[in-house]
């Protein structure tokens, strides 16, 4: 038994020592989230309280923690996930874009963006999210939603928090920073996007991230689901302006 569990790491640290970066950092992901739904399973003695909410609370980002010294959460949000669906979405767009970046410019630079990307992201979340009791007055743009709906997609629900009951975790903040430094450095490559999961469409980089600006703010004012919009504006912005920075200092030709 110690032989096989010995042969399983050795092939494990083979696996990280060998792949990319951007692999690696999936692999990080996958691996959370899996701890994650195994320690959902184990309650903490007879409190009733899984070790999955505590490890939710100690490491997801959230401002009474935060406020006394859990600082490791701006950083530790990032690698969890709410759901396996999460986790793919958010792990295919960092294979997608992340790769190309890894390998035009560098491991180093891929997890410049992508930790930066998400750390900023997570702050624009906590800005967002503490001045939510004065956006109460947008709580009727999301009243054409009819109700059987409005429980499948959560309507209404991202205005209803605060900074003492929210939470907020996934690479999302970091992914947007990869999709908007790609977007910044390859402006006129071509992509092919199922819109809405469906519809195939072709079309620029410089293209998709307009429709992407539009369809968050639209979420955003319209739906007004607990998705972080916040996060991915935030993580979005600061990549697309590193891109643009390292075009404008030559590192990189569009």
């Amino acid at each position: 038994m110690i032989i096989i569990f010995r042969r399983w790491l050795w092939h494990l640290r083979s696996f990280f020592y060998f792949s990319s970066t951007t692999i690696r950092v999936v692999a990080l992901c996958v691996c959370v989230h899996l701890i994650s739904s195994v320690t959902a399973l184990v309650g903490v003695g007879y409190t009733g309280i899984s070790y999955s909410s505590v490890l939710h609370n100690c490491f997801s980002l959230n401002w009474p923690l935060f406020s006394k010294g859990f600082v490791w959460q701006l950083i530790s949000h990032i690698f969890m996930h709410g759901s396996w669906w999460h986790l793919i979405l958010n792990m295919w767009a960092c294979v997608v874009f992340g790769s190309v970046l890894e390998r035009d410019h560098g491991a180093r630079f891929f997890l410049k963006v992508f930790l930066i990307g998400g750390i900023i992201g997570g702050a624009g979340w906590l800005a967002y999210t503490a001045v939510l009791p004065f956006l109460s007055f947008m709580a009727p743009l999301s009243g054409w939603i009819a109700e059987p709906y409005r429980a499948w997609l959560c309507a209404g629900d991202g205005l209803k928090g605060s900074l003492s009951d929210s939470s907020c975790i996934g690479a999302s903040g970091g992914v947007f920073a990869l999709l908007g430094c790609f977007i910044a450095m390859y402006p006129k490559r071509e992509l092919y996007v199922l819109l809405f999961f469906v519809i195939p469409l072709r079309l620029r980089a410089h293209t998709l991230l307009w429709i992407i600006v539009a369809f968050t703010f639209a979420e955003a004012i319209f739906i007004q689901s607990p998705i972080a919009n916040a996060s991915h504006l935030c993580g979005g912005a600061f990549g697309y302006w590193l891109g643009w920075r390292s075009v404008r200092l030559g590192r990189c030709k569009v």
